[in-house]
């Protein structure tokens, strides 16, 4: 979860370095957000209150186990719901941080047009019911955008700011 803080920072980074006048790296960070809310929600569920179900439901009497069992059920399909939200969202957030990058620069050209062809991809497949969220379609999902926020994040680290050295401050006489 403080995992999530880090990456909406990154996502903040490189909104900033390929930010242009048409608000498509903008629009990206405003989508990757929702994503964030998103998995937060999804990763409390998961930890916090499926948990605290499964206590309640080992102290409860053994004939309530059928209505404990929809309750988790009905808590999978919650987590299921917002995990979909999280990719779909991370994903238009690729697209259109890399359509901006094509755009006006910011990137390099090939990580640009693979966030193009791969984001769509991956909400086609999610949208249609194709990819379903269990273990290896979300191992799929992870691989997928892992590849191409790597690859963003090392072009981040490694190059420099254009505009870096006007922002650092200026020397002031005396000091």
């Amino acid at each position: 979860m403080v995992s999530t803080v880090v990456l909406v920072l990154g996502a903040c980074g490189l909104t900033r370095r390929l930010a242009g006048p048409d608000r498509l790296a903008f629009s990206g960070l405003v989508f990757y957000a929702f994503a964030a809310v998103a998995i937060l929600i999804a990763a409390a569920v998961s930890g916090f209150i499926v948990p605290s179900i499964m206590r309640h439901m080992m102290r409860d009497a053994a004939a309530a186990a059928p209505q404990w069992h929809i309750a988790i059920d009905s808590i999978f399909q919650i987590n299921q719901a917002f995990a979909r939200l999280f990719t779909v969202a991370a994903s238009i957030a690729m697209a259109l941080w890399s359509a901006s990058a094509l755009r006006h620069g910011g990137l390099g050209r090939g990580i640009a047009i693979y966030g193009c062809i791969a984001a769509p991809l991956l909400v086609l497949a999610i949208c249609s019911g194709h990819l379903p969220l269990n273990v290896h379609g979300m191992a799929i999902v992870a691989v997928a955008q892992a590849i191409w926020f790597i690859g963003v994040g090392s072009q981040l680290v490694s190059d420099k700011f254009p505009d870096e050295d006007a922002l650092a401050p200026v020397p002031t006489a005396g000091h």
